[in-house]
């Protein structure tokens, strides 16, 4: 196995992207000190899963990014990428660091977590220390380390470290195990010393269960004989009830017909009203519409004088416009012969022009004849021309030479000038960085500080939120092993364990109250408190075949499905002093099973006091009511009350749990608030940490752009002086220049006057201005004509306007014309409609009339039937009132049954009144009584210590059979840590043998004679025994690996790691710079030793020696080209000095 290349993008100093491909065998990495040689093995550490900021020579994760240089900006990710090959299997392992996203691990493209890397690993042979990483201290540190650092090094390249790791994990569990049959021990004795602490509380119980069984056996009898004698009086009641209905019928047939004689009274009424109102109804909308044609007569009329009014102004317009038309035609007549005229006169200027120019050419042609005879004396000045142009040309050149030089001087006076002007401002703004800096670091101090005393409260709320929670499970525990029943124990248990298809939810469990209420809630509910609510019958009745089989006891169900809601009788008044509340309107409940809860609390009534409650009894109240300190009213009359010494019921614990839990939601709420300000504190701490770093870097360029500027106020200076010794030479040159200028000028003057003669100037003046006087009167003659053809132009489009105009006014007047004739037949239609709807309305009118009449005899009618239907309304009454206390009678019993149903069904069903003898009525109730005194005689005894013996007595069972469980354990864990030490003992003294041996061979091969061996310091200790090293070089005695020299500690320890390495089947191996304190001799045995590990072992060497460099197979250079910016070149051994 070895890794054939290594991809580096914004890694540490790495900027951009670097691919470096490795020899299977031997690879040197070379280069100057600083330049990121190590950051590769930094890299391959990384890669490979290693998170340890010390090893990786970082802070904080965010130092692993590229910080950024001259030439390119800061990396926002970190990357690196090895290629794994063996053979032909080959395999890819990405990370990614982004501040973003955090560390991103992938192999062969696919996301891993880092903890899963470990099996990758494996796969390659590289889990634990099975590759060596020696960097830079490392062979050192072999020397330095005590004999117990050097074992576990040791251990880690063999994979001993995994058993001493399941070992001391064995040990651990086995402290736990030992610990808790200590815990179970004297907790069973605990409850061995309660349960006999209250045998004689038991035996009194157990007298008064019996007398309790035999009053609830007559208790049963006495509710048996009293529903029996109730369903009697119920039929009786339901008989007088039938009858009642029967006379209730008849009367109701004489008083529904005298009804349908009066609907019909009252139909004839509403006939005769309706048609009152449709008749109504006519007269106003033919009154409307009345209206509305005459409102349409004025706006015709209106609108026909109008029509006629524009008709007689479009008259005059048009009128208006035959003149307009008129005027237009003259102005073109007069147009077009201004035309004319302009015509000719542009002809006759152009004739005058065109005489002009061929005058003016004949002129030009004899100028050029003279011409000729000026030649040859034209030539000879133009050669004085030429020279003394050229003397033009060089004294120009030397007057641009010296404004160059004038020029370079000014820009290095302003040069030095604003050096000195930046290094001033540079040395201000130094200034102020050290100010910031100084600044950044006192608030990464207190902010460090805040984070401090943050996380010290995170702490405090962490132990708080602990103790919470504790008392809560507490209370879960107390509530479900001391205060429900055993059957809902178990039930519970059964749906927690998942052994059971069902969820039923106890009534105590899904309501909630206010403290003031739980006395009066535990007292009426009772044992229904523990009622199990549930979806449907299915439920129960799995829950209850699971009760059958287990023979857990027997429990109650209340299906949703069956549950009727209760109400409130609200017939008593709001605010009535001593009155709480309904229970529906006080207790808070889950929406789930509402229905079942108002089932059992609908029409419970919460007052403050006895007094109030027997108040509204005696008023009639025939509801369930209790008292704030639990005394019950049902119903049917019974009352009761009193006070126990148990503790705490199933509603309170729920209540006091409620109240815990909202304690604990706040102190997680804080905690979250805490870890949030701990999260900004440490993002501002990272953050000033940051600020405190650029601002240091920001100096540290300030100051070497003073430096850099002091450079560069000295070289503008030397510029000056140089420019100042040209400017000296140029002038020199440019002195004799102008010389010779001079003489060549005045030559040329000498040939000038020499020949010149006198042109004809006063002919060519005069021929040039009758030229240019011909050519304005011909431009000003075709400007005239244009401009009379423009006048025409317009004027002829006005002229076809004005047509335009005058035939639009012409079918104006037209459509006036048929407007007029067309308003004068609308009106005459109009006046027609007008006269049919006033003839209508005059009969609506008259039949609004008759119809007036009709009614008041209707009502007369109704009158006399009204009489007759009082009396048969009258007779219904009574039967009502009747019927009304027979059913009161019979609510009332009902309500005494339900009452006694919903007391004592749950625990005595009844069997049917067939059974029942109700003449034991009295014998019962007799009974019942001298039971009740029994039990008072015997006086207060707690019931619950029964069922806390019995819980005592299986949480004993319960604890012995955990007893031996974790006995169990304890006596495997001890075979599991005897089976390690022997497995870990054969490994290591196996391993260590052949490392002492292999260790021996090299120390003589690099010593070149000698002895090494490696001894075990206490040899009885398997565990806890260090390594110690033992050598004896050539021609001394043996010694300690610390007593040697320099250079033979170094060879000794190189000798102890490539032997380590060797016999741990190492595959890869990457040394960094181990061979940097060896001299000559000793380094030329270390390289030849490399290169022949090499065969077997991929080495990967960033080193500084040449002999090392010889033995690679690839060598590659690093190089930092800017400061903060790494390079990989490829390098040859002969250009490296």
């Amino acid at each position: 196995m070895y890794i054939g290349r290594i991809h580096l993008k914004g890694f540490k100093s790495f900027g951009g992207s670097h691919e470096i491909a490795l020899s299977s065998n031997f690879t040197a990495v070379v280069g100057p000190n600083g330049s990121g040689k190590s950051n590769i093995l930094d890299a391959l550490r990384w890669v490979l899963g290693d998170g340890n900021p010390s090893r990786l020579r970082i802070v904080r994760q965010g130092d692993l990014l590229f910080q950024g240089s001259i030439s390119l900006p800061p990396a926002s990710s970190s990357e690196v990428m090895v290629h794994l090959r063996e053979g032909n299997r080959v395999s890819t392992l990405r990370r990614r660091f982004t501040n973003d996203d955090g560390s991103t691990m992938l192999v062969d493209g696919r996301r891993i977590r880092l903890i899963d890397l470990d099996d990758i690993k494996r796969k390659w042979r590289l889990e634990g220390d099975r590759f060596a990483f020696i960097s830079q201290g490392e062979v050192s540190e072999v020397i330095q380390q005590r004999p117990l650092q050097r074992r576990m090094h040791l251990e880690a390249i063999f994979g001993i470290d995994l058993y001493r790791k399941q070992r001391e994990e064995a040990i651990q569990r086995l402290d736990v195990a030992t610990l808790e049959m200590q815990r179970i021990v004297t907790l069973k004795t605990e409850l061995q010393t309660r349960k006999e602490a209250i045998v004689d509380l038991v035996i009194r119980a157990r007298e008064a269960k019996g007398v309790i069984d035999q009053l609830e056996r007559e208790k049963r009898q006495l509710y048996w004989v009293k529903r029996a004698r109730s369903e009697k009086i119920i039929d009786g009641i339901r008989r007088e009830l039938s009858e009642l209905g029967e006379q209730a019928t008849a009367s109701k047939f004489w008083n529904s017909g005298w009804r349908r004689a009066l609907n019909r009274a009252e139909d004839a009424i509403n006939s005769i009203s309706e048609g009152r109102g449709s008749m109504a109804s006519t007269v106003t909308g033919l009154e409307r519409i009345l209206t509305d044609s005459r409102r349409k007569l004025f706006s015709l009329s209106t609108s026909l004088v109008g029509s006629m009014e524009r008709r007689k102004a479009l008259l005059g317009d048009i009128a208006g416009e035959k003149d307009r038309f008129a005027g237009t035609d003259k102005r073109l007549e007069d147009l077009e012969r201004d035309v004319a005229r302009a015509a000719e006169e542009e002809k006759g200027a152009s004739r005058s022009f065109d005489d002009a120019r061929r005058e003016w050419e004949q002129y030009r042609k004899r100028i050029e004849e003279r011409s000729d005879r000026i030649r040859s004396l034209g030539e000879e000045r133009a050669a004085c021309e030429a020279a003394l142009e050229s003397a033009r040309s060089k004294g120009k050149g030397f007057g641009l030479s010296l404004l160059d030089v004038l020029r370079e001087i000014s820009r290095s006076e302003e040069s030095v000038k604003e050096a000195r002007k930046d290094l001033g401002r540079l040395r201000e703004e130094i200034l102020q960085k050290r100010s910031l800096e100084e600044a950044a670091g006192n608030r990464q101090r207190d902010v460090y500080a805040a984070f401090q005393q943050a996380a010290a409260s995170l702490q405090k709320l962490s132990r708080e939120l602990s103790a919470l929670e504790g008392e809560m499970e507490t209370l879960r525990e107390t509530a479900f092993t001391r205060v429900y029943p055993a059957p809902v124990q178990h039930l519970m248990a059964a749906v927690r364990l998942g052994r059971i298809d069902a969820s039923p939810r106890p009534l105590a469990d899904v309501i909630s109250c206010p403290d003031r209420l739980v006395t009066a809630l535990e007292s009426f509910l009772g044992a229904r408190q523990f009622l199990l609510f549930v979806k449907d019958i299915d439920e129960a009745g799995r829950c209850i075949a699971h009760l059958k089989a287990r023979s857990a006891g027997r429990a109650t169900f209340l299906p949703l499905e069956s549950a009727r809601a209760r109400h409130p009788m609200r017939n008593i008044r709001e605010g009535r002093q001593g009155i709480v509340g309904w229970a529906s309107d006080l207790v808070g409940m889950e929406s789930e099973w509402k229905e079942c809860v108002l089932h059992v609390l609908g029409d419970l009534l919460i007052v403050e006091s006895f007094d109030v409650a027997r108040d509204l009894v005696r008023e009639g109240f025939r509801g369930p009511a209790v008292t704030l300190e639990g005394d019950v009213f049902q119903p049917g009359g019974t009352i009761s009350g009193g006070k126990t010494t148990k503790g705490a019921g199933a509603i309170e614990i729920r209540r006091n749990l409620q109240e815990k839990e909202k304690q604990a939601e706040s102190l997680k709420n804080e905690r979250s608030r805490l870890e949030e300000e701990i999260a900004g504190l440490e993002k501002e701490e990272r953050d000033a940490s940051e600020k405190l770093r650029v601002l240091s870097e920001e100096r540290r360029a300030l100051e070497d752009r003073r430096r850099s500027g002091e450079a560069a106020e000295a070289e503008a200076a030397r510029a000056r002086a140089l420019a100042d010794e040209r400017r000296a030479g140029i002038l020199a040159a440019l002195s004799s220049c102008g010389r010779e200028y001079l003489d060549i000028r005045s030559r040329l003057e000498r040939l000038r006057e020499s020949s010149s003669e006198e042109p004809e100037t006063s002919r060519e003046l005069d021929l040039v201005k009758s030229l240019e006087e011909s050519r304005s009167r011909a431009e000003v003659a075709a400007e005239r004509l244009e401009t009379a053809r423009r006048l025409f132009t317009m004027v002829q489009d006005e002229h076809r306007r004005s047509s335009s105009r005058l035939e639009e006014l012409d079918k104006g007047l037209e459509d006036l014309v048929l407007a007029e004739k067309s308003g004068k037949r609308e009106l005459a239609e109009e006046g027609r409609t007008y006269h049919g709807i006033w003839v209508r309305l005059q009969e609506a009118l008259s039949g609004m009339k008759d119809l007036v009449e009709g009614h008041s005899r209707a009502l007369a009618s109704r009158e006399r039937i009204l009489e007759r239907s009082a009396s048969a309304a009258a007779r219904m009454e009574s039967l009502d009132s009747r019927m009304r206390q027979a059913r009161q009678r019979l609510d009332s019993t009902e309500a005494e049954i339900a009452e006694s149903i919903d007391m004592w069904e749950e625990r005595f069903p009844y069997p049917g009144e067939e059974s029942i003898d109700a003449r034991d009525y009295d014998r019962t109730r007799r009974s019942v009584r001298e039971l009740e005194k029994s039990l008072r005689e015997i006086g207060d005894v707690d019931l619950g210590v029964l069922s806390e013996d019995a819980s005592l007595t299986e949480r004993l069972g319960f604890l012995e059979e955990q007893l031996r469980d974790v006995s169990t354990g304890i006596d495997e864990l001890r075979r599991l840590i005897e089976e390690t030490d022997r497995q870990a003992g054969t490994l290591f003294s196996t391993s260590l043998k052949e490392i002492d041996r292999k260790f021996c061979d090299l120390f003589q091969r690099l010593f070149g004679g000698g002895e090494a061996h490696l001894r075990l310091s206490d040899e009885d200790n398997l565990w806890e025994a260090g390594v110690d090293v033992v050598a004896r070089p050539p021609g001394k005695r043996p010694q300690h690996l610390a007593q040697l020299s320099g250079g033979e500690q170094s060879l000794s320890a190189i000798s102890l790691l490539f032997a380590a390495m060797e016999v741990a089947g190492v595959p890869l191996a990457v040394l960094d710079e181990v061979d940097a304190s060896l001299d000559e001799v000793n380094l030329r045995r270390f390289s030849e030793l490399a290169k022949e590990y090499s065969r077997t072992m991929q080495l990967i060497c960033m080193t500084h020696r040449r002999a090392t460099m010889e033995r690679a197979d690839l060598m590659y250079g690093v190089t930092m080209s800017e400061p903060g910016l790494s390079q990989v070149v490829g390098v040859r051994v002969e250009d490296w000095e």
